[in-house]
């Protein structure tokens, strides 16, 4: 009991700003790459899921607590097919573009160390919702407008992240830096469909065969973070 006692202690000082003042505002934009794991690399095979975000924190002064929101937009598989049997009776070569997408919004609450040779480090939770949805566009050619598109597939749900990081200031006002974060990704249960989910029986006829599972993943990501005071 000492000895934990002592260690909750450590890491306490360890986390505590050397001076009690106003964190400011941390705003970035972030560069995400999703590895999927377990159910979610089985049902798919997917090697990498690209991301772009916005984040932004604020310190909540005498504290090394920050919080915050990020808003991240992904991509889970794209796919392309040229088929001449997409609508009964008309014999025209068709180009059909389906992309997997998702969306996420996450409340943050990050612990960040005093600076230790000129890094940050910091670790960090977050909890929030992920909404995944597929979007199909029919066209003539690459350049022609749309002849039909819609959203095929679409679900929800909960999602959560653990992860550490280093903040490194880029220049001598400290407003300026980059930010090294992974991330261990879990959500729940989804049904989504992936770039094999989607092909024709007959002329016309579209069928869907959704996978399911939840989308695990460790998130390597880097951003640029500026300082709002």
């Amino acid at each position: 009991m000492k000895t934990r006692f002592i260690l909750l202690s450590l890491i306490t000082l360890f986390f505590i700003p050397k001076e009690g003042k106003t964190q400011g505002f941390l705003g970035g934009v972030h560069l995400k790459s999703g590895i999927p794991i377990g159910d979610f690399n089985e049902e798919t095979g997917i090697f990498v899921l690209p991301e772009v975000g916005f984040g932004i924190l604020h310190g909540i002064q005498g504290t090394p607590i920050f919080v915050g929101a990020e808003l991240g937009y992904g991509r889970y598989g794209t796919a392309v097919n040229r088929r001449s049997d997409i609508f009964p009776g008309v014999n025209q070569r068709f180009r059909i573009r389906r992309n997997n997408n998702y969306v996420n919004l996450m409340g943050v609450v990050r612990l960040m160390a005093p600076e230790v040779m000129r890094f940050r480090p910091f670790v960090e939770g977050q909890i929030g919702g992920i909404h995944t949805f597929t979007r199909s566009h029919i066209r003539e050619n690459r350049l022609a407008d749309p002849i039909a598109s819609g959203t095929e597939r679409y679900d929800w749900a909960m999602m959560v992240q653990v992860g550490a990081g280093l903040l490194v200031p880029l220049n001598s006002t400290r407003d300026t830096f980059l930010e090294v974060k992974l991330n261990y990704v879990d959500s729940g249960q989804m049904d989504y469909l992936t770039k094999n989910s989607a092909y024709y029986i007959e002329p016309g006829e579209l069928v869907l065969s959704p996978k399911r599972s939840g989308f695990n993943m460790l998130q390597p990501s880097v951003a640029v973070r500026f300082n709002f005071d």
